[in-house]
């Protein structure tokens, strides 16, 4: 009997005792943490054309159709590729009335180049080598986040896989030496064919080269946008955001596929996280 007893009022006392300190309490203060603290949104987006007969580059056309998007989802930053030029960018920062600020990148063996755009700030913009061309980085600095921020814009080779194992290569090595200092963001088309069912180029040894470079990336950097689904109108992913690991906290991301503008062929990929 003593023994009942004894186990009854253990009992009692483990069920006060979870009463007392309400687990589910503070896993709902857990859950609800990243909503509180500062966020960041970032958007990326190839705005190239599908039409490789024609100028497959961004056309000047859909600028204020892109501009209303942009506006729609109100990001904090905008990494864009596939422009034409300097011109596109102004057009484009013209039909945000100015709310950010932007850069394109130098030209280097191609006739297309990234851009990126931050809103509300003083943003400083840097060019570093890639490959054989030039990728861009704003750096800026965000309310509540403690360091600044570095967010850059990539475009790897459509057509070699060689190539973009390479090209991440260097784009993840320079990330990463600014990473000592700055949450630092990467966005942009990879070009990446890890899914063989699905790839279109069966000439570069694709898996091989692209799972290494996916490999590369995944040491030091997470992907944030991996859930969110199809990036291309032919279900394909190959546009994406990476961030550090413990920096920043995931919130949400989602492909903004309910577009229809000209012969556009990827969609937006709009992440956002928090301190």
């Amino acid at each position: 009997m003593w023994a009942k007893a004894v186990l009854a009022v253990l009992l009692l006392i483990m069920i006060g005792s979870a009463l007392r300190f309400s687990p589910y309490r503070d896993r709902s203060l857990l859950a609800t943490r990243p909503s509180e603290g500062p966020h960041l949104k970032l958007l990326t987006w190839n705005i190239g054309y599908a039409d490789p007969e024609n100028d497959s580059r961004a056309h000047i056309e859909d600028i204020r159709a892109i501009a209303k998007v942009i506006a729609e989802h109100d990001p904090d930053v905008v990494m864009l590729q596939e422009l034409a030029g300097q011109d596109q960018l102004q057009a484009l920062v013209n039909a945000l009335h100015h709310r950010y600020k932007g850069a394109i990148a130098r030209f280097g063996d191609a006739d297309r180049v990234e851009a990126v755009l931050v809103k509300g700030t003083d943003a400083e913009f840097d060019n570093f080598p890639t490959e054989r061309k030039y990728s861009l980085a704003a750096t800026f600095h965000l309310n509540g986040f403690d360091r600044p921020i570095v967010a850059i814009s990539a475009h790897a080779d459509a057509f070699n896989a060689a190539r973009r194992r390479v090209f991440t290569g260097d784009l993840v090595d320079w990330a990463n030496a600014k990473a000592r200092d700055a949450i630092t963001v990467i966005g942009g088309d990879f070009n990446f064919e890890l899914n063989p069912e699905k790839q279109i180029d069966f000439y570069t040894d694709n898996m091989k080269n692209d799972s290494e470079a996916y490999s590369y990336i995944m040491k030091t950097f997470r992907d944030l946008g991996k859930d969110a689904g199809f990036t291309t109108f032919n279900d394909r992913r190959i546009d994406y955001v990476f961030g550090p690991p413990e920096a920043v906290l995931f919130r949400k991301a989602e492909v903004i596929n309910d577009l229809n503008i000209g012969h556009m062929d990827h969609f937006p990929l709009l992440v956002e996280v928090a301190v």
